[in-house]
């Protein structure tokens, strides 16, 4: 994620041409894969969440969540459609020549748009133990507060990226061209290291406790009914799928934090096994952003009906099309 003039060296000397070049094209293939399971899976659920928001009944928690959930799929996309591109541009061009601007924003952007995902994974969650733990207090949050929220997570998210935004440099070497942040190793390692811990693991554990709670409650009303079937059956079908999310980001986050957090990044590009060990973190990080919206269409009934409604109406339309354009044919052919 971070890298400067002198880690850049150390690969050179460290690992051969040939394995670098073998290297780059396992990563493309990588790329490639992200890119064909990413944009059609978050396309669809956003088209789901958004036809969600037309409907004026449900319920207001659920309403709320969607929202946030559309930021997370938005963001999403934007890191498919744009940091993707560049990586993957990066690696194919030998010669492709990175503006400052484009240089500077694929650094940043994924690392921006991976804790804005986990903030607003971290407001889904609270907002679900408030209203599983305090089902008769009414929450007054409004859908424009939550937009508000979204944009404001998006914007402390931005401030922690900053020493990203401001160090980084075109510097040309060995015929290249390469995006180089002029930080100190030991700056960045500390940098990112305050961002894992002060950012990263305390909003994971006060997550896990929501959902030990919830879950803990869930359980405790259905064996004692205090509340409808129906209504703990949507409540718990509704924690799970946010559970496994929650699960799966911290399952496919943690290597690259723990790596960060325990292994200098110099001794990561010294050896073979060093170097793909860190990569494999690194993709396995950013796989969750094609993971999401499989979780969500298995683990949701909601987002199932809307999805076969969505393909429903999509094949209406395409036999009423069907229809109009044979139609046309026929009256074209009765014309003498």
């Amino acid at each position: 994620m971070a890298s400067n003039t002198s880690s850049r060296n150390n690969t050179s000397s460290s690992l051969s041409e040939l394995f670098l070049s073998y290297s780059k094209t396992v990563f493309i293939v990588f790329y490639i894969v992200f890119f064909l399971l990413g944009i059609p899976g978050n396309i669809l659920l956003l088209s789901v969440l958004m036809r969600g928001l037309q409907r004026k009944s449900g319920n207001h928690i659920s309403r709320l969540t969607e929202l946030l959930y559309i930021n997370i799929v938005a963001l999403d996309l934007l890191f498919f459609l744009y940091s993707l591109l560049v990586m993957s541009g990066r690696s194919i061009l030998k010669n492709w020549r990175l503006s400052h601007l484009l240089c500077v924003a694929n650094h940043s952007l994924s690392l921006w748009i991976s804790f804005a995902d986990f903030y607003s994974m971290l407001a889904i969650s609270l907002l679900r133990y408030a209203a599983i733990i305090h089902p008769m207090q009414v929450i007054s949050i409004s859908p424009k507060q939550i937009v508000r929220a979204s944009v404001l997570i998006c914007i402390v998210c931005l401030l922690f990226t900053t020493p990203l935004w401001i160090h980084y440099e075109i510097i040309p070497l060995e015929g290249e061209i390469f995006c180089v942040n002029q930080v100190e190793n030991k700056e960045m390692i500390l940098y990112l290291r305050l961002l894992g811990g002060m950012g990263f693991l305390p909003p994971m554990l006060l997550m896990m406790i929501c959902y030990s709670r919830i879950i803990f409650t869930l359980r405790l009303r259905r064996v004692i009914s205090i509340h409808a079937a129906a209504t703990l059956h949507i409540n718990w079908r509704a924690t799970v799928m946010i559970l496994v999310n929650l699960v799966v980001l911290v399952i496919m986050w943690l290597p690259y934090w723990l790596v960060i957090f325990f292994i200098r990044y110099e001794e990561l590009l010294t050896t073979a096994h060093k170097y793909i060990a860190y990569h494999l973190t690194f993709f396995l990080a950013f796989a969750n952003r094609c993971v999401n919206p499989f979780i969500c269409f298995c683990f949701s009934s909601q987002f199932q009906a809307r999805l076969k409604n969505l393909f429903q109406r999509v094949r209406k339309r395409q036999n009423q099309l069907s229809t109009i354009h044979l139609g046309r044919i026929d009256v074209l052919r009765s014309t003498p």
